[in-house]
């Protein structure tokens, strides 16, 4: 299946929106556009894209909280960011790289000129979408942390793993912000993984999502070469 990446689109200038949606519709990827505040909170915590286009004129909420939030976000932390300021104002481009925007637009511009941005953050796009990928495995894996003097030793249960996380059920389980050792058996590598994570969120059912921390560069390929050959 060919690579379609989610891109968030913050504009409230309609003439501006059609104009984006119908070129990133064209260039085979799926825009997921809103002009509510209150529901960017909601899309950057708890949905994940591959990329963000952002309008600097944007006046709901301010354009650099934004993009310093994206950044902040658990799940949308790494991904390219594109503003779309004007071009008669250089600061808007020294403001955007500040806060951690990637790639600049500047405004006016037209289908071509988006175009070539969208081929520009590809590589990237796919990258993000690579790293974050998620295949349902159900292995054993060992859990260490220290709650006050006490340290707790659990085998619990994968339910998925990326490259860069896992989510596992676990009773008793560690509060977010925990950092927990792990001792993990795949079954494409020789030898049992030894990880570092941090708990980024708990939920129902006994589940908890960790983020791996300071991986070496063999476990890193351990891990992405069992998410890239597993079956989804």
């Amino acid at each position: 299946m060919a690579f379609r990446p989610r891109l968030l689109v913050v504009v409230d200038n309609p003439d501006l929106q059609r104009l984006l949606v119908s070129t990133i519709e064209h260039m085979g990827s799926d825009p997921v556009c809103t002009s509510s505040g209150e529901d960017l909170t909601y899309l950057i915590e708890y949905e994940k894209f591959d990329g963000a286009l952002i309008d600097w004129d944007y006046d709901a909420m301010s354009p650099e909280k934004l993009t310093g939030s994206i950044r902040k976000s658990r799940s949308n932390s790494d991904i390219p960011i594109a503003i779309l300021g004007n071009r008669r104002f250089q600061t808007d481009m020294g403001r955007g790289f500040k806060v951690g925007a990637t790639y600049f637009l500047a405004k006016p511009f037209g289908s071509r000129e988006l175009e070539y941005l969208l081929n520009a953050t590809r590589g990237a796009m796919l990258e993000e979408r690579r790293r974050h990928k998620r295949v349902a495995a159900n292995v054993p894996i060992l859990c260490e942390w220290k709650d006050g003097r006490r340290m707790i030793h659990i085998t619990g249960r994968t339910l998925d793993l990326s490259a860069s996380g896992v989510l596992l059920k676990l009773t008793p389980r560690p509060q977010r912000g925990v950092a927990v050792a792990l001792e993990l058996s795949l079954p494409s590598a020789q030898s049992k993984l030894n990880l570092r994570g941090v708990v980024v969120r708990t939920g129902p059912g006994e589940k908890v999502a960790l983020r791996f921390l300071n991986l070496t560069r063999l476990h890193q390929e351990q891990l992405e070469t069992f998410v890239t050959t597993r079956p989804t």
